[in-house]
């Protein structure tokens, strides 16, 4: 993180209870309507929750509150590197036509400021863990999920959380990819069309995002 990216997170931290007074929430408000339908759907089935990218852990502190409210007792993970792309990661993307302008939209971001963000909204004990998911030990991953919400916005670790995680997701359970319009800037499609067709498994797309439901 460059000098002038942990300033902007730093202000970010001191200023979260008025800039973040409202849950920052990312997601399209369909798609996140999709997702929130899909966590209530499966609310009663064994495994954790997994947001992979998670931002400053808006869509999460909605999303675990809402299923506490409802009873639900499991683990609400997030995965993210708390620090913006990947450089190698996001260079194959710029070869798919992602535009270079996008490459430090996330860099100011942190640990310590989306746990402040989950705290300010009720959500404290979502647990965070920091890393590229492309290789976070396996120590870290839970043995079930019964949803998944990925959003990476990049090809490779797209392709590459849903090889690790799609072995993980319990029957009735479901993946959702966020940023899978057709032609869209973010190449998340790229990841998940190339996961579907090498695993045999059919493409469906809710509102800009892939879906994979275990039968």
């Amino acid at each position: 993180m460059s000098l002038a990216s942990r300033a902007r997170a730093l202000v970010k931290y001191a200023a979260a209870p008025v800039i973040f007074r409202y849950p920052p929430v990312g997601l399209q408000p369909e798609r996140l309507a999709t997702y929130l339908s899909g966590l209530l759907a499966r609310k009663g089935l064994p495994g954790d929750i997994a947001e992979i990218g998670c931002n400053v852990g808006g869509t999460a502190s909605v999303a675990n509150r809402m299923l506490r409210r409802q009873g639900w007792t499991g683990r609400y993970i997030c995965y993210d590197t708390f620090g913006g792309f990947v450089d190698s990661q996001f260079q194959t993307d710029v070869g798919l036509g992602t535009s270079r302008n996008r490459r430090l939209m996330f860099d100011a971001n942190s640990e310590s400021l989306v746990r402040r963000v989950l705290t300010i909204h009720g959500s404290p004990e979502v647990e965070l863990v920091k890393g590229d998911i492309t290789t976070v030990s396996d120590q870290f991953l839970s043995e079930s999920y019964s949803a998944v919400l990925l959003d990476v916005d990049l090809s490779d670790p797209t392709y590459e959380a849903l090889k690790r995680f799609w072995p993980r997701v319990v029957p009735g359970g479901v993946i959702y990819v966020d940023d899978c319009p057709d032609g869209y800037d973010w190449k998340a499609r790229e990841g998940y069309v190339r996961f579907c067709n090498e695993f045999g498994l059919p493409e469906q797309y809710e509102y800009g995002l892939g879906v994979l439901k275990r039968s």
